[in-house]
């Protein structure tokens, strides 16, 4: 039978109620179809025990928390309703309208609307279909921000190409302005171009970045600069310039050249390089491979 009740002014329905003391306290046990109901939050799982005096629930199994944030689901949880605050954890999920983020575990903050992840973590941007993993992070559901460390992984999907891969030791995620930025030992790894740097940031919807401190390898050439800067076309690289430019780059005839400028700019195509352009005073030293008609005169 339906038992319908009113604790505390928190209404909750369940198939079976089971009222006793544990730890000189009142616990209300609810089992099967477990529904909870507080002015902004609806919780439903299998199974809850609620406290009268202390005011705290505990979950188990099937766990789903709806609130104006989204989705939160988990097989176990504890929740403070007059806090608006809880600790999920195993297979949590998070699903609003532009994110999906997953965790081993999760703190959940209503009042502030942002969460703390552990173990596992996945964001998912269906906005810009990027993916960002690692082992720990906080999350701002409001204002679409937030932190990723712990070995994080950023991937950025291609139509018909591999993805954009950026590694760093922990990324700022903007998502509202889509934009992110990649801190200390960024590589970032965009079809035959590696880029090394201090900082990456990308700006997803103008197809544009900088970095710091680049180093730009493509196949046996190189690039350095103290700053830099790139811009994209469909998710292909377009152009790298950096700022007090060092260049190594070999010819198809194999010469090692060398040139230096206060900027230097690759051009490609197919995402691959097919111009320098040196501006500011520059120098260098260029290998002249003589042909095999000239070499036998």
């Amino acid at each position: 039978m339906l038992v319908m009740l009113l604790i505390s002014l928190t209404p909750f329905q369940a198939d079976r109620v089971e009222i006793s003391m544990e730890d000189n306290e009142r616990i209300v046990h609810l089992i099967g179809n477990v529904v909870i109901e507080s002015r902004a939050t609806r919780i439903t799982c299998a199974e809850a025990k609620i406290s009268e005096v202390s005011g705290w629930v505990r979950l188990f199994q099937d766990v789903r928390l709806e609130d104006r944030n989204g989705v939160v689901s988990a097989v176990s949880a504890t929740y403070y309703f007059n806090e608006e605050r809880g600790y999920l954890k195993d297979s949590v999920k998070i699903v609003t309208p532009d994110e999906e983020i997953s965790a081993d575990s999760l703190y959940y903050d209503g009042m502030h609307d942002s969460v703390e992840m552990y173990g596992n973590v996945l964001i998912a941007d269906m906005r810009n279909d990027m993916l960002v993993s690692g082992d720990h992070g906080w999350y701002n559901l409001e204002r679409d921000e937030g932190l990723l460390s712990g070995e994080p992984r950023l991937e950025i999907a291609r139509q018909e190409k591999p993805p954009i891969v950026v590694y760093a030791n922990t990324f700022e995620l903007l998502t509202e302005q889509e934009l992110f930025h990649g801190y200390d030992s960024v590589r970032a790894l965009i079809d035959s171009i590696t880029v090394l740097c201090d900082t990456f940031s990308y700006d997803l919807k103008e197809d544009k970045g900088k970095m710091a401190r680049p180093r730009i390898q493509e196949k046996q050439n190189e690039l350095t600069g103290t700053q830099g800067k790139f811009t994209m076309k469909n998710k292909e690289i377009e152009v790298l310039s950096v700022e007090q430019g060092h260049s190594t780059y070999y010819t198809k005839e194999g010469s090692r050249n060398y040139v230096q400028g206060e900027m230097i700019s690759i051009m490609f195509q197919e995402g691959q390089a097919r111009r320098i352009v040196v501006d500011g005073e520059p120098k260098g030293h260029l290998s002249l491979k003589r042909s095999s008609e000239s070499a036998g005169d």
